[in-house]
């Protein structure tokens, strides 16, 4: 066996290194909080070979005293603290005291920085963490940081880089959610010579507008929301903006962009059945705290934060989001692309057999109630969609979307009551169940009688239905009850998020609700609509699909060539 030795400094320095300095996305990220954290109001960032070759940050910031450059990129030195008790009240965008001596371990740095009114700058060039040579230099006022070679001593680091456009777009995010975090300060970025980023300074929804783009601020929500001591203010994406990925989620805590699972899962949470699962809504949200309700330091590159009560913030993240969602109108509104106008024509005229048209003794205008607006109903469009006409446009509704967000909150409503019995059976139902049927039974029976159900084992594999959901009155009672231990079976293999009742009660809903293809005379599709404007959450089903969606008068007038 191997005697313990204490490494050489050059090796310690250079693993040290590596919990900052992941990949040149880690370099730019702390050479911009160091740049803003000096004051900056102007930032360029230039960036060569994604990173690998040269990355350069230039600020205008307060700039280093000349004889504390050399300081500067030594192990631990810092300006933003002076003790311990400093760590507990941060404000500034440190402190690990790990970023330059860590980036210099591991590159070629040069670090030049002058005072304002100073005469001259302080240059001061290393490699590998070693100063090779320091001297006065001409220079404005601030700092310029420019790192070269990359893991040029450390190959095994730079073969597991991703590739150019991958790390390069993770300096763009970096970049991105510093921009969000600072809209008071003006950020360009060079790339191989060509500008690719440029924020001018100005308001918080100006710098989110240029960072998401304006077509995703208008689908956005505003939030500003406090609960308790803690303070929300931000945009939450449309339903429609939701995404297969998390890329478009920027989380900050005190002004610091962080991760942190405990306020993205209770933002996820709050939209749950608003996007469908699978996709990830789209948000920018701010967060503070009491600076010493919060721990900033216990991740290497400031990534994560931990706070005194992870319950406390969830509660307050999930409920201020969902409060804000549920007082919003989540109508989609869709944008079909321009056609010839022979191409308009595909069944849509009210003699056709495709659309059935509302008689005209028949009250075809539902009141607005709850969060959706007046609508004047004028048909069904494949015996699948209601035709209705709104305020902004036409209104198509999904039928059986919407009868499932009907049900499933009836029964949600029914059970908070403690009204949630069945509907008796005039005669008993017996169903045989299959071997595999048999003992999801017994593990979900508790759950099926909350459902509503009534029942009882009648010998070897055979249950008597006595009782089912009275929102499945109309559905076959030994069909639903095979459907649902399907699924219950199915949630188990799968360790869905959602309680047993929970996935009991959807499958209740969507195996009962109207499907499409099921004709509906005039008065079922006024009821229909009635009761899902009745309902808490009126725009999606559970599933998190649209229950309507609304395609603007403007576009139709553009179809007819009338804009």
């Amino acid at each position: 066996m191997s005697r313990i030795q204490v490494l050489d400094q050059v090796v310690a320095d250079r693993i040290a290194a590596g919990e900052v300095v992941e990949r040149p996305a880690s370099v730019v990220k702390e050479l911009l909080e160091n740049a803003l954290d000096a004051g900056a109001t102007q930032i360029l960032v230039e960036v060569d070979g994604a990173g690998s070759e040269l990355i350069r940050v230039s600020d205008n910031g307060a700039g280093i005293h000349p004889d504390d450059v050399r300081v500067a990129v030594q192990r631990f030195a810092t300006s933003k603290i002076n003790g311990a008790d400093d760590l507990l009240n941060l404000h500034s965008l440190g402190f690990r005291g790990e970023a330059l001596p860590s980036i210099a371990a591991v590159s070629h740095l040069e670090l030049t920085s002058a005072l304002a009114g100073a005469a001259s700058a302080r240059y001061v060039q290393l490699a590998g963490g070693e100063v090779e040579r320091e001297h006065d230099v001409g220079s404005p006022a601030g700092t310029v940081v420019a790192v070269r070679h990359l893991f040029f001593n450390t190959p095994a680091r730079r073969k597991f880089l991703k590739s150019p456009s991958r790390e390069f777009a993770l300096i763009v995010d970096a970049v991105n959610r510093l921009a969000l975090a600072q809209p008071r300060v003006a950020f360009r970025m060079v790339h191989e010579g060509e500008e690719v980023l440029r924020y001018p300074a100005g308001r918080s929804s100006d710098r989110a507008a240029a960072v998401l783009g304006e077509a995703a601020m208008t689908r956005s929500i505003t939030i500003e929301q406090h609960v308790g001591e803690i303070g929300l203010r931000g945009w939450l994406g449309r339903p429609e903006l939701a995404r297969g990925s998390r890329r478009q989620q920027f989380i900050f805590v005190n002004g610091r962009p962080v991760q942190n699972r405990i306020i993205s899962g209770a933002v996820e949470q709050a939209y749950q059945q608003i996007v469908p699962v699978g996709r990830f809504p789209l948000y920018v949200l701010f967060i503070t705290v009491p600076p010493g309700r919060v721990d900033i330091n216990v991740h290497p590159r400031k990534l994560e934060v931990r706070f005194d009560d992870d319950h406390q913030i969830f509660g307050a993240v999930q409920r201020g989001v969902r409060d804000v969602l549920r007082a919003a109108r989540l109508i989609r509104t869709v944008e079909a692309s321009a056609v010839p106008f022979a191409g308009i024509a595909v069944g849509l005229e009210l003699g056709s057999a495709a659309v059935s048209s509302l008689s005209a003794t028949v009250e075809t205008t539902v009141a607005t109630m709850g969060r959706l607006p007046a609508l004047r109903l004028l048909g069904q469009l494949q015996r699948t969609y209601l035709l209705a006409q709104g305020d902004e446009g036409l209104v198509v509704i999904d039928q059986h979307a919407a009868h499932e967000r009907i049900l499933y909150e009836r029964m949600l409503n029914a059970r908070a009551r403690g009204l949630a019995t069945g509907q008796v059976l005039v005669a008993p139902q017996p169903v045989t169940l299959g071997a595999d049927e048999t003992a999801v039974f017994d593990a979900h029976r508790d759950a099926l009688a909350q459902l509503g159900f009534d029942l009882e084992p009648f010998g070897d594999r055979t249950v008597l239905i006595r009782a089912i959901p009275q929102v499945a009155v109309s559905s076959s009672a030994e069909q639903l009850l095979h459907d649902l231990l399907a699924e219950a079976a199915e949630g188990e293999r799968l360790a869905a998020a959602q309680t047993r009742l929970e996935r009991l009660t959807i499958t209740t809903a969507c195996h009962t609700a109207i499907r499409a293809g099921d004709a509906l005379t005039a008065e079922q599709m006024v009821h229909l609509v009635r009761d899902l404007a009745a309902t808490d959450d009126p725009f999606t089903c559970f599933h998190g699909r649209p229950t309507m969606v609304t395609l603007s008068l403007e576009q139709v007038e553009r179809w007819f060539l009338r804009r």
